[in-house]
């Protein structure tokens, strides 16, 4: 190659993403649909700026290229600044079925092209899986199958997925380059999308797609005829993905009224596990709670807050549903206890993007946690702890 390969994002607003592997080879120009084996393929829009394809790798988490996001002048790191809606469990756009939900959190890798998009919430059941990552890398003359939601030689947004047979031509400590021929090239669209490896019946990810020269894609200069790609490997991240999905939220509180913050992580399994603080380094962890896997994100089923409410120097577990309640639950020294409605009708302030945020801290100077209330008109009004409810505050 003589020049850079061209970047796979489109600038079109298309919906959803999903995915499938066919067991006969497809074509990524103008053949067959893919219609079987690869739900787990994703379709993502990223506001109207870009559309790409990418993988589900664990119930919660969606793997793609980082250069679908920063092709659109957007960082992947934090929360999408545009709005992102991923399609998951769905090979045909126009029909029904699958997920189709919000991106939380983008998380990148640190030196490849690659980004984990956090769904709002799991894809639970067994109708779709999240795909295997292989273990093994791309070897030359393997072949492999492609798949995505890009154009194709006649479609400029195609509403099913495609797939197609590649030919490894090269592999380095990072990426694989691979020849595609006149009915299988990569296009525009196809950028995150997974190359495939089967065994035993069972597809597993090698590699993730990057760039390409795009010949034969529709609106391409017809003197490119060139049909390779670069992908970006995956066989080696298999400790990348487990780290990143089961990262904890880390709260500090003090737990066991000794005055020093210990750590709270609420864990994506829902358990609440704290570490003691013991003054050069945090103990072994214990469970005091359990239940709480869709708090995590805090835009599902509510938040968790830890704040010392009953006044006796441990911080409690405050519990702040959808549906606008927040109940207390007493620190009981090894566990919080089944809790007490203190206040109700905050539902839409659970995400705080909303009416606004709540808060707990001790305003008052009694030792006790107070409710904050911050409006999105700007305005923070406190409601003094009563000892069993929260009164109707003072701006």
């Amino acid at each position: 190659m003589t020049k850079r390969s061209q970047s796979l994002w489109v600038t079109s607003a298309v919906a959803a993403f999903a995915a499938v592997l066919t067991a006969a080879p497809a074509n990524a120009l103008n053949g067959a649909d893919a219609t079987t084996g690869l739900n787990f393929v994703a379709k993502i829009n990223i506001g109207d700026k870009a559309a790409c394809t990418g993988s589900l790798v664990a119930e919660q988490w969606v793997l793609t290229a980082a250069s679908c996001f920063s092709s659109a002048g957007i960082s992947t790191s934090g929360k999408p600044a545009l709005a992102t809606t991923v399609t998951v469990g769905r090979t045909d756009l126009t029909q029904t079925g699958g997920s189709v939900q919000p991106a939380l959190a983008l998380v990148p890798h640190a030196d490849r092209d690659l980004v984990l998009v956090r769904l709002s919430s799991r894809i639970a059941g067994t109708a779709v899986k999240p795909v295997q990552i292989a273990s093994a890398p791309a070897t030359g003359g393997e072949q492999l199958t492609k798949a995505g939601f890009g154009r194709t030689k006649t479609e400029w947004v195609p509403d099913k997925l495609h797939a197609g047979k590649f030919t490894v031509a090269s592999a380095t400590g990072t990426a694989v380059n691979l020849d595609g021929s006149d009915t299988a090239t990569v296009c525009q669209g196809d950028a995150g999308g997974p190359t495939l490896r089967t065994v035993n019946g069972v597809p597993q990810l090698v590699s993730v797609t990057s760039r390409s020269w795009q010949g034969g894609c529709l609106g391409i200069d017809p003197v490119e005829t060139r049909t390779g790609a670069v992908d970006t490997r995956v066989d080696d991240l298999a400790g990348w993905v487990k780290e990143v999905v089961s990262r904890e939220k880390v709260t500090p509180a003090d737990i066991d009224g000794d005055g020093k913050d210990d750590l709270v992580l609420q864990r994506i399994d829902g358990s609440v596990v704290v570490h003691r603080n013991l003054g050069t380094t945090f103990g072994p962890g214990t469970v005091m709670s359990t239940g709480w896997g869709r708090f995590v994100t805090g835009a599902d089923l509510g938040r968790l807050y830890f704040a010392d409410i009953t006044g006796d120097g441990k911080a409690d577990l405050v519990v702040h549903t959808s549906d606008g309640n927040v109940a207390v639950r007493k620190n009981m020294g090894t566990y919080f206890d089944g809790g007490t409605q203190w206040s109700t009708g905050w539902g839409r302030f659970v995400n705080g993007t909303d009416l606004g945020r709540l808060y707990f801290a001790d305003m008052t100077g009694d030792g006790k946690a107070d409710l904050v209330v911050h409006t999105s008109d700007g305005n923070v009004a406190v409601r003094k702890n009563m000892g069993t409810y929260f009164d109707g505050g003072t701006q």
